[in-house]
């Protein structure tokens, strides 16, 4: 059946940003193609229960279809949606919660005012001459010059830096280079990833910081490890500082390079509105912030609540965390070093509200357990992985009524998600 042609009609959507199709009780997942769409589609991969097509001929187009904004569009493996629309994006993510979410209630997504270069922070393989994405589920390097959902100052420095590094034939030991870039203050870091810690980059360095003025931290970072992980354990500060700031909501944030910080400023500030209407606190509530990064969350709700305390596993985050507090003035929150994971029985026996925002891998067995077991009143989970939040809310049900989910588009023209609902304990 390889390479057979079969005429079928699309009638869903993967997680993964696929069209279902289906012809003869075959289910047929095929590249780029929008529900409603009726195509000639060409298989390209057979397994037991499925194959894989991709668009020979489009037979019905939908009037959601768009044409593609971006040369690189599918060659690289960043955007899922450049095809689609953003409004039908919108409705197509609501309806992959409400498929992995079934047993919830969900809400209209809160979208993007603006869906174009809204990411705050770059990660740019470099090789053999070459700067741009990764092909999807490969280590080929696709070459970008102008990303549209990356910042526009980040691309603008990339191109600059992509010809001082070709001019200075610095290619052999270069493996990534990051840009973080401060939304509010316009601030940037650089970071140059490398499996050698005496490369020379003076010349690069002098030239991009004399021309970007804004540039206020160059690192450098050792990582010599065969591994999938793109930033090592090791740096040295080649210009500037180790850190940028940034502004939330009246609030200055400092940034390090192994912190996590929200990619999309304007949606951060949406999600956090409404983490702070779900949790209902007052001047006498204490929030327990578990996963809390470099303590923006934290700091966004101690202006509304008796105390916060933040627990996070990465040192540097920590030490952002208190110094943000520090730089705000902000004396009702605290920040502690632990992995929120485990051992949270003590932190939790004094609080009236959890905030939750594990990475993808969502709540460990052993947090839902302490969660059921603390009578914690009121918790916020805030989530960037459906599969993991419906498990969870599963799993916790039973002590807790689940309330309406709200999607918040945190990632435009990607198949990923960010959700935020509130679980109150039953009476």
């Amino acid at each position: 059946m390889k390479n057979d042609i079969i005429r079928c009609e699309c009638v869903d959507m993967s997680v993964d940003g696929l069209g279902i199709a289906k012809h003869d009780g075959l289910v047929i997942f095929v590249k780029k193609m929008i529900p409603g769409e009726i195509a000639d589609v060409k298989i390209i991969l057979e397994k037991k229960n499925y194959s894989i097509g991709i668009i020979d001929k489009l037979i019905k187009v939908s009037d959601n279809r768009r044409d593609y904004d971006c040369p690189v569009a599918y060659k690289c493996g960043g955007c899922d949606f450049r095809h689609i629309s953003y409004e039908y994006q919108l409705q197509l993510k609501e309806n992959l919660l409400k498929n992995t979410l079934a047993d919830f209630k969900i809400t209209n997504i809160i979208k993007a005012d603006n869906p174009y270069h809204y990411r705050n922070k770059v990660q740019m393989p470099f090789r053999n001459n070459k700067m741009g994405f990764y092909r999807k589920n490969t280590n080929d390097i696709v070459e970008c010059d102008n990303c549209l959902i990356e910042s526009e100052l980040a691309n603008e420095i990339l191109k600059d830096l992509k010809s001082l590094l070709i001019d200075e034939n610095i290619n052999k030991h270069l493996r990534h280079i990051i840009i973080k870039h401060g939304k509010k203050t316009n601030e940037v870091m650089l970071c140059f990833v490398s499996d050698d810690f005496n490369i020379d980059l003076s010349k690069v360095v002098n030239s991009i910081s004399n021309k970007y003025p804004m540039i206020k931290s160059i690192i450098l970072n050792l990582n010599d490890k065969d591994t999938n992980v793109i930033i090592g354990e090791k740096e040295k500060i080649l210009y500037g500082v180790d850190y940028i700031y940034d502004e939330l909501d009246g609030l200055k944030i400092k940034i390090s390079l192994k912190s996590f910080y929200q990619v999309n400023h304007e949606q951060m500030l949406k999600l956090y509105n409404k983490v702070l209407e779900l949790s209902s606190i007052n001047f006498d509530c204490r929030v327990l912030d578990l996963y809390c990064g470099i303590g923006t969350i934290s700091l966004y709700l101690s202006r509304f609540s008796k105390s916060v305390t933040g627990v996070e596993i990465v040192k540097e985050a920590v030490s952002n965390a208190i110094d943000n507090a520090r730089m705000n003035n902000i004396e009702n929150a605290e920040f502690i070093l632990a992995d929120a994971s485990r051992n949270m029985d003590e932190y939790l026996l004094d609080k009236d509200v959890v905030i939750v925002d594990p990475p993808r891998k969502g709540i460990s067995k052993e947090l839902i357990n302490s969660l059921k077991n603390s009578n914690i009143k009121t918790i916020v989970y805030v989530s960037c992985n459906p599969a993991t939040l419906n498990r969870d809310l599963h799993l916790l049900k039973d002590t807790y009524d689940i309330g309406t989910i709200y999607p918040v588009d945190m990632f435009p023209f990607t198949t990923h998600v960010e959700a935020v609902c509130c679980l109150q304990i039953k009476k």
